[in-house]
């Protein structure tokens, strides 16, 4: 097998930097599984979303994070660096989690789909069935986190079923012996301010239900 580019394996290693750091340097089997999905993720070829990205975004944070975020798809920014929520979404994702007292690192930030739609088209349900059956439900049941955060329509309809997000947000809601916590893609206070303030009411809840975790 050829050596695969050195940005891959440079985005490769910062993740798994920041997986380890997550788990304290040990080599949980826990840190071994989620290492080889990000490998698999990194190379794989099983939609058409690989022929236009430049990297797969696998997502990162620690390995027993007890609350996992979850986005639609990586951006420019994401599929150049190959990292999650880098971008104006995630300097305001930064600022809205600020706001709970955590920081990034201390949950574990991921997306629907690994690799950026062509001109961040919604992804499209056979890219989104492909995705979540090999990668976004093995996260999750790996790292079994006991709240996960959804971001924007398309998380919400996968993973909760509804229509809207404003149909979902602003509670804690049980679904699947699972708790989630939905809101706005971050991505919609540069366009919709009035949702941006809806965002940070959804982390104020976020905030509160992570002192019961």
């Amino acid at each position: 097998m050829p050596e695969p580019p050195r940005a891959i394996r440079r985005a490769a290693a910062e993740s798994r930097s920041v997986i380890e750091s997550g788990a304290r340097q040990r080599k949980s089997d826990v840190v071994k599984q989620l290492e080889q999905l990000d490998a698999k993720i990194r190379a794989c070829i099983r939609c058409p979303l690989h022929q236009s990205r430049t990297l797969a975004v696998p997502g990162e944070g620690k390995a027993n994070a007890k609350v996992m975020i979850i986005g639609e798809a990586p951006g420019r920014s994401e599929d150049q660096t190959g990292r999650p929520f880098v971008g104006n979404s995630g300097k305001f994702l930064d600022q809205v989690l600020a706001g709970t007292g955590f920081e990034r690192s201390d949950f574990f930030i991921t997306n629907i789909v690994k690799c950026r739609p062509p001109s961040n088209r919604t992804p499209r349900t056979s890219e989104i069935e492909t995705c979540t059956s090999l990668y976004l439900f093995n996260q999750i049941s790996l790292i079994n986190p006991k709240l996960i955060v959804l971001l924007g329509l398309v998380a919400v309809k996968k993973l909760l079923g509804f229509r809207t997000v404003e149909a979902a947000r602003g509670r804690i809601i049980e679904h699947d012996g699972q708790k989630f916590l939905a809101t706005y893609h971050p991505a919609v206070r540069f366009y919709r301010e009035e949702l941006a303030e809806k965002i940070e009411e959804d982390f104020a809840i976020l905030k509160e239900e992570m002192k019961k975790l």
